[in-house]
């Protein structure tokens, strides 16, 4: 967003504000502000609250919602990335923890995401393990295309949610392994990734053709 809209949120993110305040702040007139402030209460960024005055009819203040502030300039990507590079220096400096804290930490979060959704789709009862997956990879913005082969499914993840942060630190790669892997019951291989100046990942799940494949459906988004 770029104009005299994201004018108007980047001062609302500051205080609340009514229509003539805007007004003078971007040097446009009160319809103007009026007309994109219509727009951005119908993308819901923007909400407001009346303010009694002591004389005169109530006004409006306008303020950011959630949705509005999340819009706002955010670096979640630098936060993740400094964790996930600070549990890998506390693994270095201390090699009595050496299996990995990063990787571990990231293995309990993939398992709790399945535990999550899994509990959405009990109301709903399905053996199908690509079902959940897609679920998950879906709703967590990976774009997913799941595709049988002869012994397993090849996974295409069209997007990354942490893409910043695996072209720094590719231990984030660990969550999209563990979660495949956990749902579908078998170790699973990459054949391309993001981190590797690829612009999407692929996995391979290759189930044992002595036991019964659980998986006969595919998921795609």
């Amino acid at each position: 967003m770029e104009g005299t809209r994201l004018g108007i949120l980047t001062l609302l993110q500051r205080q609340p504000a009514t229509v003539d305040q805007l007004s003078t702040e971007l040097g446009l007139a009160a319809a103007t502000v009026r007309r994109h402030l219509d727009i951005l209460q119908r993308d819901r960024l923007v909400s407001f609250q009346a303010v009694r005055r002591k004389q005169g009819r109530p006004e409006h203040a306008f303020f950011l919602t959630e949705d509005g502030h999340e819009l706002m300039p955010k670096r979640y990507h630098l936060l993740l990335q400094r964790i996930l590079k600070n549990l890998d220096a506390a693994e270095a400096t201390d090699s009595a923890n050496g299996s990995g804290a990063a990787r571990i930490m990231l293995a309990q979060i993939a398992h709790a995401m399945v535990d999550e959704y899994r509990s959405q789709l009990r109301d709903r009862p399905d053996d199908n393990p690509t079902r959940l997956l897609g679920l998950i990879l879906e709703e967590e913005q990976f774009a997913p295309e799941i595709k049988p082969h002869d012994n397993g499914f090849h996974i295409t993840l069209g997007n990354c949610p942490y893409r910043g942060v695996a072209h720094e630190n590719s231990t984030v790669c660990n969550l999209d392994r563990h979660l495949i892997s956990e749902i579908l019951g078998t170790p699973i291989s990459t054949t391309v990734r993001i981190d590797l100046e690829n612009p999407l990942c692929i996995y391979d799940a290759t189930f044992d053709p002595e036991s019964s494949n659980p998986t006969q459906a595919t998921t795609s988004s």
